[in-house]
C-alpha cells in the first residue's frame, strides 16, 4: 500500500502516518494487556471457555478500547493534527482487530479470519488513502480507518457471548494477569524493525532512512509471512493432550512453514533484481535497497524456528522464557545494526535483522530444552531448518557472483 499511499498524499503526510502506525503497532499489544495471544491459546485448547471468563475479559477490553477510539475520533474532529489523538485513537483501532483475530483463530474460524484479516490489513489502509487523499486530510483518513477496524471487530461479539456461569468471579482479572507475561514478547517482536529503522535514521541520516523503509517493507514482508502461518498453526497446536502430540505438531508445522520461506526467498530474489526498479521511485538507491533485502532473507527462517519453539513454551506456561528470548534477539539485532551501519553503511541493517533472529531463535531453543527437553526437534523439522537457511544463504551468495 506505501507506493499507492505516496502517490495520493505529499510527503509530510505519509510521514506522520508511518510514525502513527509504527507507534501503534507496537502499543496495541500492551492495551489488549496480551490476551489477543493468551485467550487464542486458551479458546484452541477449550473453545467453550468463549462463552466464560475469557469471554467475559474480551468483552470488557473491547468496550473499553472501543470507547477510546470513539472519544479520539470526536477529539480529532476538535483539534485537528492532534499527534496524541491520532495515536490513541489508531492504537484502540489496532487493539480492538487484534483482539478480535485472536479470538477467531482461537476458535479456528479459518475463513472469518482471512476476512477479517483482508479487511483490517488491506481494506481499511484502502479506505484511509482514498478518504485521505480525496479530502487533503489524513485526520480524515484516519477516522475512517478507525471506524473501519473497530467495524471489523463487531463479528466477534457473538463468539463470546455469555453461555455458562460456571467461572468463579475474577477469573477474566487471573487471565489478564497470566497475559502479561507476554506483552514484553509481543511488543519487541513488533519494535524490531522499527529501532532498526531509527538507528539507521540516527547514523545514515534521512537519506538513508528513507531507502531503509523500502528495505524493510520487504523484510518485514517475508518475515510476516512465516509468522502469520505459525499464528495460526501454533495457535491449533496449543490443543495438544500431550507432550507427544504436540512435538508431533510443532514439527510437521516448522517443516511446513521452513518449505514455504524457502519459495518466498525465491521470489524475493526475483523480485529485487527483475522487478526493484520499477516498483522504487527513480530517485531511490535501487543496489542499496537490494543489499539490504538480500542480507536479511535467513531472517524469515531464524524467525520460523524462534514462534515455533516459542509456542512449545507457552504450551508449558512458559511466558515469560518466551519474551526473554525475545528480549535478546531484540538486543543483538539493535546493538549489531549500530555496529554494522556505522561501519558499512545503513544497507547493512538488513544483516542485523537476520543476527537478532537468529539470537532470538538460538535462545528460545535453549531455554525450551532447558524447560523440557521432550520437545526438542525431530529429524525432518532440523533438515528442513538447516536447509531452508543454507538454501537462503546460498541463493544470495550466487547473486552476488
Amino acid at each position: 500500500m506505501w507506493p499507492f499511499l505516496g502517490r495520493l498524499l505529499p510527503p509530510a503526510p505519509v510521514g506522520q502516518l508511518s510514525g502513527v502506525l509504527a507507534v501503534s503497532s507496537i502499543l496495541a499489544p500492551v492495551v489488549t494487556l496480551g490476551t489477543h495471544l493468551h485467550v487464542a491459546n486458551r479458546l484452541a485448547r477449550d473453545p467453550r471457555r468463549a462463552g466464560e471468563a475469557d469471554g467475559r475479559l474480551v468483552r470488557f477490553l473491547l468496550v473499553v478500547l472501543v470507547a477510546v477510539a470513539v472519544a479520539s475520533v470526536i477529539g480529532l474532529a476538535v483539534a485537528h493534527e492532534s499527534s496524541v489523538l491520532r495515536v490513541s485513537a489508531v492504537v484502540a483501532a489496532t487493539g480492538c482487530s487484534i483482539l478480535g483475530l485472536g479470538v477467531i483463530r482461537g476458535l479456528n474460524r479459518a475463513g472469518l479470519y482471512a476476512a477479517v484479516t483482508i479487511w483490517s490489513q488491506f481494506l481499511s489502509l484502502l479506505l484511509l488513502s482514498v478518504v485521505a487523499g480525496i479530502s487533503g486530510s489524513l485526520d480524515a483518513g484516519l477516522g475512517v480507518y478507525v471506524v473501519a477496524l473497530v467495524l471489523g471487530t463487531v463479528v466477534v461479539v457473538p463468539l463470546v457471548n455469555r453461555r455458562s456461569d460456571v467461572d468463579a468471579q475474577g477469573r477474566p482479572l487471573r487471565i489478564g494477569l497470566q497475559a502479561l507475561g507476554l506483552v514484553p514478547h509481543l511488543v519487541l517482536a513488533v519494535a524490531t524493525l522499527l529501532l532498526a529503522r531509527i538507528i539507521v535514521g540516527l547514523v545514515s541520516g534521512p537519506i538513508g532512512l528513507a531507502g531503509f523503509q523500502y528495505a524493510s517493507l520487504l523484510i518485514g514482508g517475508v518475515t510476516t509471512i512465516g509468522a502469520s502461518l505459525d499464528a495460526h498453526w501454533s495457535v491449533r497446536a496449543q490443543a495438544a493432550t500431550s507432550e507427544t502430540e504436540l512435538r508431533s505438531l510443532l514439527n510437521r508445522n516448522l517443516v511446513r512453514i521452513q518449505a514455504v520461506l524457502v519459495a518466498v526467498a525465491a521470489g524475493v530474489v526475483f523480485f529485487v533484481f527483475a522487478l526493484l526498479p520499477f516498483w522504487l521511485p527513480p530517485t531511490y538507491d535501487a543496489d542499496a535497497v537490494r543489499g539490504a533485502v538480500l542480507v536479511s532473507l535467513s531472517a524469515g527462517s531464524f524467525q520460523a524456528l524462534a514462534d515455533n519453539r516459542a509456542a512449545a513454551l507457552m504450551w508449558l506456561g512458559r511466558s515469560g522464557a518466551v519474551s526473554a528470548g525475545t528480549s535478546v534477539g531484540v538486543i543483538v539485532a539493535s546493538g549489531s545494526c549500530l555496529l554494522l551501519v556505522t561501519a558499512f553503511g545503513w544497507e547493512s541493517a538488513g544483516a542485523a535483522i537476520a543476527l537478532g533472529t537468529a539470537s532470538r531463535a538460538l535462545i528460545t531453543s535453549l531455554l525450551l530444552r532447558r524447560a523440557e527437553p521432550a520437545l526438542g526437534l525431530d529429524r525432518p523439522a532440523m533438515v528442513a531448518s538447516t536447509a531452508a537457511v543454507g538454501l537462503v544463504l546460498m541463493a544470495v551468495l550466487l547473486t552476488q557472483i
